[in-house]
């Protein structure tokens, strides 16, 4: 029994170049697509049998330092893919109700039509990272921390700040993959020459009217995670427009 999800465009469908490729290969990481149009509209259809979203899988439940871990292994290495098939990165989705996880492994919705930024998204998400941290692990505290403050830097490096992160959690050491929250990971191989930033192309945060609000509104969000470091003593960790998505079961 096929479950799918299903992205809708307001724009007559064009199966371009992306859609071919994604027909034709299989590019690990990224969830099966189907695109088609109909009465002036395009859709676009995921399999997600199997999977759960990351929107469900946290609703009730904390994020832990080995989750993050595993999310960051797995945004990169199918960014290194995305990018070996000569696809825009940039299409990838990183909502949490469009990413999906199964039996250790995260799943992305690769999005032809998308006009997101990719580092400006992954911002975000860091901002739902903080939101459903578990403030019980102090480790998880410091990482959420870290890649919030360092994607709000201009021009920053994804692979950097990621790496970053499964440096200081011992990832060179061989682990075991598990399910979220049991403290292990798997090995990927990613290739770091391909994560290069384009900073003309890149520079989102000059273009941002509204600099001064986020900023406000973002040390408000920070100050229990504040209170948090410093009463443990860790000084050191120093739109997408209403898409409509319908879930069916065939």
């Amino acid at each position: 029994m096929e479950r799918k999800i299903t992205i809708e465009e307001k724009e007559v469908y064009h199966e371009d170049y992306q859609m071919r490729m994604l027909q034709v290969n299989h590019v690990e990481g990224l969830l099966e697509i189907k695109g088609r149009g109909a009465d002036g509209k395009s859709y676009y259809d995921y399999n997600v049998s199997g999977k759960v979203s990351l929107g469900v899988l946290y609703e009730r439940n904390v994020i832990s330092g080995n989750d993050i871990r595993n999310f960051l292994r797995g945004l990169l290495a199918v960014v290194g893919e995305t990018k070996r098939y000569l696809l825009d990165i940039n299409r990838i989705l990183l909502k949490p109700e469009y990413i999906y996880y199964e039996s250790g492994e995260y799943y992305f919705c690769y999005y032809p039509p998308g006009k997101e930024n990719l580092w400006d998204e992954f911002h975000t998400l860091t901002e739902y990272f903080v939101k459903r941290a578990d403030y019980k692990d102090q480790e998880c505290v410091q990482m959420v921390f870290f890649l919030h403050k360092e994607t709000m830097e201009e021009n920053y490096s994804l692979e950097k700040v990621a790496r970053h992160c499964l440096k200081e959690g011992g990832e060179e050491k061989e682990a075991e993959k598990t399910a979220p929250g049991s403290g292990a990971l798997e090995d990927n191989y990613v290739d770091e020459d391909i994560y290069e930033y384009d900073k003309t192309e890149h520079d989102w945060i000059a273009e941002q009217e509204t600099g001064s609000l986020i900023m406000e509104e973002t040390e408000n969000m920070w100050t229990p995670v504040k209170r948090f470091l410093t009463k443990h003593r860790r000084p050191k960790w120093g739109n997408w427009d209403g898409l409509y998505i319908e879930e069916e079961e065939l």
